[in-house]
């Protein structure tokens, strides 16, 4: 098969990783052509889903999200990931947005799912987890839009699927982990005090953690390492892990719901060296109030390290939340059109300005995002690092 045709990031892209401490181990062509794959893949499953649910059918005249759901019978929650659909088909050229009305602008591509997928998977194997994860989401989007099925329900029993995705071993999630574990570790002081890391899942942002630590040789400096998920299946799982790749390390694993005060959940104020999590934070109901149990949590000069992925601008959907869509609790959050305008994903400005309102005053990108994103606009994942003065 001929070497896929993915267009190489400009070279100072790399400079700015490799300035950051994110070699060529981390990013490189081989893992750019990868993730261009992966989000070239969702968008033909995005105009594939739309079809079937048989939106673009409707969109010869300029249609708005209510008009399509009350025209298709679709359950009124389903309007939160149908205009997703459409804002991305919008991103790609394919429709155009007048207020909130949307129009095709031209005929829509035949999805070919199956060259694409083979295509990526030749390329990279590792990434498989990230397109059985959109074509399984993929399945379910005309069920939940008719009201046939749940999507937490019928999501969450699939156990292999989330161990596969949430995974170093999936080359889509694992960059996300390893840029907040090397920015986190490079923050510890020594020796290291409480680590407290939020939102663990399965544990693998933790064993990127570990990994990084090793790479330093400073972990015997971490003098406690507390792993908190609040999902008794998944904190369950994480610590066996841990306690596998950590033996004899100063690991608890405990349970800590991030929406409720941290101090009544046995997080003293002043406790920790280190708060961090990956892709936990944009959850967050009230992300100020968070921030700030994250900020009281903190000794001085403590650090805060927020693993994310990056939204490019405000209003541009990004394509590793797709599968998230359709999930109450990605949108069970209090928006603001100035500060939170969208679920998930926030911008960088948009984490800087929160950090800011926490009472955070020196703040730190890793990667820094500002200078990048001229070189590389679809740059996703970053670690957002505030310390306690």
């Amino acid at each position: 098969m001929s070497a896929p045709t993915v267009p190489p990031p400009d070279p100072r892209a790399y400079e700015i990783l490799a300035e950051a401490g994110l070699g060529a181990d981390l990013f490189n062509p081989r893992q750019h052509t990868s993730c261009v794959l992966v989000e070239r893949y969702a968008l033909h499953v995005t105009v594939d889903v739309c079809a079937r649910l048989g939106v673009l059918g409707l969109l010869e005249t300029p249609r708005t999200v209510d008009d399509l759901c009350a025209a298709l019978a679709f359950v009124p929650s389903f309007g939160r990931p149908l205009r997703w659909l459409l804002e991305r088909l919008r991103l790609a050229g394919l429709l155009a947005r007048d207020h909130d009305a949307y129009r095709l602008t031209a005929p829509p591509p035949e999805p070919a799912l199956e060259r694409v997928r083979t295509e990526g998977l030749a390329h990279d194997p590792s990434y498989a987890p990230a397109y059985e994860l959109l074509d399984v989401v993929a399945a379910l989007y005309p069920r939940v839009a008719r009201g046939e099925v749940q999507a937490e329900r019928a999501l969450f029993f699939r156990v292999g699927l989330w161990v596969a995705y949430f995974s170093n071993a999936n080359g889509y999630y694992a960059l996300n982990n390893r840029v907040a574990a090397r920015a986190a570790v490079a923050r510890l002081p020594s020796p290291a005090g409480t680590v407290l890391e939020v939102g663990a899942g399965l544990g693998s942002g933790t064993l990127a953690f570990l990994d990084a630590l090793r790479a330093t040789g400073r972990e015997a400096n971490v003098v406690a390492y507390r792993m908190t998920e609040p999902v008794p299946f998944f904190r369950r799982r994480a610590g066996r892990a841990l306690e596998a790749a950590w033996p004899g390390g100063a690991l608890s694993v405990g349970e800590l719901d991030i929406n409720r005060s941290w101090a009544a959940q046995d997080v003293p104020p002043g406790s920790c060296t280190l708060v961090w999590g990956v892709n936990v934070f944009h959850l967050a109901s009230r992300l100020d109030d968070v921030l700030s149990d994250a900020r009281a949590a903190l000794g001085t000069g403590g650090w805060l390290v927020v693993g994310e992925g990056v939204r490019p601008a405000p209003d541009q959907p990004v394509d590793a939340e797709m599968p998230f869509q359709l999930l109450n609790s990605f949108h069970d959050v209090v928006l603001d059109p100035a500060t939170r305008p969208t679920a998930g994903f926030l911008t960088a400005e948009a984490w800087e300005a929160a950090l800011r309102r926490a009472g955070f005053t020196r703040i730190e990108m890793v990667p820094d995002v500002h200078r990048l994103r001229r070189h590389y606009p679809g740059f996703l994942a970053a670690a957002f690092c505030a310390q306690r003065s």
